[in-house]
């Protein structure tokens, strides 16, 4: 019988659902029922991506999606016209939910865009389908608790490195993540961290020096 793209694409999908995904929500929310899982593959969809394409645009509640990024960095973006310029408010990394739990849980409009900062494949899940599987399964309301309490702790963080010094936000951000300058736009981390791109420069120049001498 022949393979067909469809096929290997299902396949493909189960395997990082049982392997990857599945073993985390447990973590979240302890065992979960066969029937779950399969519901779950039934209405999740594997998708590559490439750099610079939208995966998601602001608007509607109903129109959003949760992502599960399997490989790939993205960011989280808005144009903010009090001061004329974009914002990243958040740049995401593989193996981590996008998802606007707020707007899913009181129906507001989503005012962010998430754009591929690479090429990268991720796992989606609409919110009809999504709310469904809450509706049948309301264990998987422990996931949505567990994203409210994962986001504040990231806004936590974010707020007080927003208030360090440009050297301390770039070596503590570097610190963190330590490959992204090598693998995506130096100007979106700059755009991350409010700060310009000449003052970046000149702090990750100083981290590279800093890093050199803890290494010589």
């Amino acid at each position: 019988m022949k393979i067909t793209e469809t096929d290997s694409r299902k396949t493909r999908l189960e395997s990082i659902l049982r392997n990857e995904i599945i073993p985390k929500l447990e973590a979240i929310m302890g065992p979960i029922k066969e029937s779950c899982i399969e519901t779950l593959m039934e209405n999740c969809k594997l998708k590559a991506v490439i750099k610079d394409q939208y995966i998601e645009e602001g608007g509607s509640f109903e129109d959003g999606n949760m992502h599960y990024l399997h490989s790939g960095i993205a960011r989280s973006c808005y144009y903010d016209p009090d001061i004329d310029k974009p914002i990243v408010s958040r740049i995401w990394k593989k193996q981590e939910v996008m998802f606007d739990v707020n707007s899913f849980v009181n129906s507001g409009i989503r005012t962010e865009a998430i754009q591929m900062l690479e090429d990268g494949e991720l796992i989606s899940i609409s919110y009809y389908s999504l709310k469904h599987i809450l509706e049948t399964y309301p264990k998987m309301l422990l996931l949505l608790l567990y994203l409210q309490a994962e986001r504040e702790k990231h806004n936590k963080f974010y707020q007080h490195l927003l208030k360090l010094t440009v050297e301390e936000r770039v070596r503590l951000y570097l610190n963190d993540n330590p490959t992204l300058c090598n693998r995506i736009n130096k100007d979106c981390i700059a755009l991350h961290l409010g700060i310009s791109r000449s003052k970046f420069s000149s702090a990750y120049t100083l981290y590279k020096q800093q890093k050199d001498t803890q290494t010589a």
